[in-house]
């Protein structure tokens, strides 16, 4: 049986990433795909970038915000040391989930992208974006349709429930 090329590698390990982290929760697996020294480019709770127990932390906060969370893979594309993986996520927000209360409604598909850098078999560098506000408003916590001021009155709102907290080290 012929090797795998590099590219066959790298689709092989974001299967993995998807199905045994994201899907099953095996914090193993993400210590083995990832190094220590990975560095995330994406939206964290305490801003700026994040590395691996950041990673950790939010995986295991989304799948305790969503007990029934799972993401799938839509599409892969690879090149060199890089790969991008298109995915939705489904999943019921029965717990809380960056400091929202449940809702118990399910959001349908949430779609999102992430692109990994790969060095000697390890993701070392992330980024990923999702649709955030089709999630919040398809939850019910956003307008669907809204003016500036809706916006800020739903703040406003969020804040006073304590779903939005202001903190010392926000001033």
């Amino acid at each position: 049986m012929p090797a795998k090329t590099d590219i066959e590698q790298l689709r092989a390990r974001e299967e993995r990433m998807v199905a045994e982290v994201w899907n099953e929760g095996d914090m193993d697996v993400l210590e083995e795909l990832t190094h220590e020294d990975y560095v995330g480019h994406w939206f964290s709770m305490e801003g700026g970038d994040t590395d691996r127990d950041g990673l950790r932390m939010f995986i295991e906060e989304t799948r305790k915000g969503f007990s029934d969370f799972h993401m799938d893979i839509e599409f892969m594309v690879a090149e060199d040391d890089m790969i991008t993986v298109g995915f939705t996520t489904t999943g019921t927000h029965d717990g809380e989930f960056m400091g929202i209360p449940p809702t118990d409604v399910n959001p349908g598909e949430t779609p999102g992208i992430m692109v990994h850098r790969v060095e000697d078999g390890k993701v070392v560098e992330g980024w990923a974006t999702w649709d955030a506000l089709g999630m919040m408003q398809s939850l019910g916590l956003v307008p669907e349709q809204f003016r500036i001021t809706d916006f800020l009155e739903t703040g406003v709102t969020m804040a006073r429930q304590g779903i939005m907290r202001r903190t010392a080290d926000d001033d």
